[in-house]
């Protein structure tokens, strides 16, 4: 079975590139081409897929809703959030368990948009998909791996503008107070230059 919701906008390994992107041997995109983007927000969109298990329709809306809070809450702190130009992300993994959430700050250059922050003055979210399997032995769902794409454009005045591409996996379980958290994930990370190659 399979539900969708839209939210308008959140020990594992990790690889990707957390290099800045270089800047196309072509002149920097116009004004013009720039609006041509129309740099409004992309909801997300959050969709259970797989059930190891079984739930009812009703509790698989709940968790829908409850999961796609989180996935799009890290989006959001991470990537999309925030007064920019930012180069403070320390606040990026609050929907991460504490443990992860030590490991990720070490690799904030991968999991958050450190990198350019200080040279971007806007964020324009292109797109953002969350894919849910769930494991619910007893008709209780007790883990969900989210396969997610985050997709976004980086706008950077007079720099050429930045694709940033974000993918993998999230590892969610839930919380000993309620609610779900992250506890695991393999992501990847590229970005390139309007107009040229990475």
């Amino acid at each position: 079975m399979a539900m969708t919701l839209v939210l308008a906008g959140t020990a594992a390994g990790c690889t990707g590139d957390d290099k800045e992107p270089k800047a196309a041997s072509s002149p920097a995109p116009t004004p013009q081409s720039t609006a041509t983007l129309e740099p409004r927000p992309a909801p997300a969109k959050v969709r259970v897929t797989r059930v190891a298990g079984s739930l009812r329709p009703k509790d698989v809306d709940e968790l829908t809703a409850n999961v796609g809070r989180v996935v799009t809450g890290y989006f959001q702190d991470a990537f999309l959030g925030g007064t920019y130009p930012r180069s403070s992300f320390r606040d990026a993994f609050g929907t991460f368990s504490p443990g992860v959430r030590r490991q990720a700050m070490r690799e904030r250059a991968l999991l958050t948009n450190e990198r350019l922050g200080p040279t971007t003055t806007e964020v324009v979210p292109r797109e953002q998909t969350a894919y849910l399997s769930v494991l619910a032995p007893n008709k209780v769902a007790a883990g969900v791996t989210a396969r997610v794409h985050l997709e976004y454009l980086a706008l950077r005045g007079e720099r050429p503008d930045a694709t940033v591409v974000v993918d993998g996996r999230l590892m969610l379980t839930r919380k000993p107070s309620g609610g779900w958290m992250i506890f695991g994930y393999d992501l990847n990370r590229s970005a390139r230059a309007e107009g040229g190659a990475s």
